[in-house]
């Protein structure tokens, strides 16, 4: 008997230009240069991309504001070990440009930085923690333990000071065991004004053949499932990134994009002079099996990432009914 042809797969089609309007928001990254050590890294490691000049990050700092941008995302690598962070946050604020930041934080143990960073106009943080068992944080980061403690202390201070932060952990092998541990841990360590966000690892970086994170949806169904339901029981704000509807079940939950806070915009990491909507870079980079057309949960499901449906295929997707018309 033949084989049937394999399902054809979908792409959501999105504009490759998009309006810069009040609401925008734009990625902007400092560089891929950092003090972690992470495994599974999803930045590019292009040696261009590694080191953005102070002079350069001051004109990017320019041209956003004169494109119409009123708040940025600054990102990394590790943005704040870059020698011009203070300057680019002067400037942005110079502009009245309000900005967020993605950070290992562990720059923000230091009372004197996270002081200055707050008088500079920071208003929200995304703090990487891919553990609280400090053996899978070691491993999973790069770092020592005092790394591991020095994140979860800048993490703690900017709670503390009322930045709302929210923290990143990518799922592994080394995690998946104890997601309901760590839901329970963040919110006795940082109460419910933090959020957690589980993330299914990219693997199109320059980590992306580690063997940790070489997961597969049908693994982490239950724990996510689990941890969704434990966050939910006590009051924390648990998101989830890159991860199909059907796979934690719920068709209702938003995913957030790959960078968390609503970026609609990202600066060009290389040569700083044009921007792409996120959501195009997103489209290029996610697929959906052609039965998933009629699944209630199309419109803000995340897809699956192509290289996953090439590796594994697409059979563990279930899509959701749509709901029946009531009749009037």
């Amino acid at each position: 008997m033949p084989t049937p042809p394999p399902e054809r797969l979908m792409r959501k089609k999105r504009r490759a230009e998009a309006p810069v309007t009040s609401r925008s928001m734009a990625l902007f990254r400092l560089g891929e240069a950092c003090n972690n050590r992470c495994p599974m890294c999803s930045n590019s490691g292009r040696p261009e991309a590694f080191f953005v000049q102070r002079d350069e990050l001051l004109a990017r700092v320019q041209r956003l504001a004169v494109w119409g941008f009123r708040r940025v995302i600054l990102t990394g690598g590790e943005p704040t070990i870059h020698p011009a962070f203070f300057d680019v946050a002067e400037a942005l604020q110079a502009r009245g440009i309000a900005w967020d930041l993605n950070t290992h934080g562990r720059s923000f143990a230091d009372p004197a930085f996270t002081a200055r960073a707050l008088e500079l106009g920071l208003e929200r943080a995304i703090v990487s923690l891919h553990s609280h068992d400090e053996a899978a944080s070691r491993a999973m980061s790069g770092f020592s333990a005092q790394a591991h403690a020095d994140t979860v202390a800048g993490a703690l201070a900017l709670v503390q000071a009322g930045v709302p932060v929210v923290i990143n952990l990518v799922l592994s092998t080394l995690n998946l065991g104890h997601l309901d541990a760590f839901v329970r841990y963040c919110a006795d360590t940082f109460g419910d004004d933090a959020a957690v966000k589980l993330c299914f690892p990219f693997t199109g970086g320059k980590g992306g053949d580690w063997e940790e994170i070489q997961l597969r949806y049908a693994t982490v169904r239950g724990p996510l499932e689990r941890a969704l339901a434990l966050g939910a029981s006590l009051g924390l704000k648990v998101r989830t990134e890159s991860v199909p509807n059907c796979v934690h079940g719920d068709p209702t939950r938003r995913d957030t994009s790959r960078s968390g806070f609503g970026e609609t915009h990202y600066l060009d990491d290389v040569t700083g002079d044009r921007v792409y909507p996120i959501r195009y870079i997103e489209a290029q980079l996610k697929v959906w099996p052609e039965r998933c057309q009629a699944c209630a949960a199309l419109p803000h499901c995340p897809g699956v990432q192509e290289a996953y449906a090439q590796r594994y295929g697409v059979d563990e997707l279930s899509p959701f009914a749509a709901p029946k018309a009531t009749a009037t």
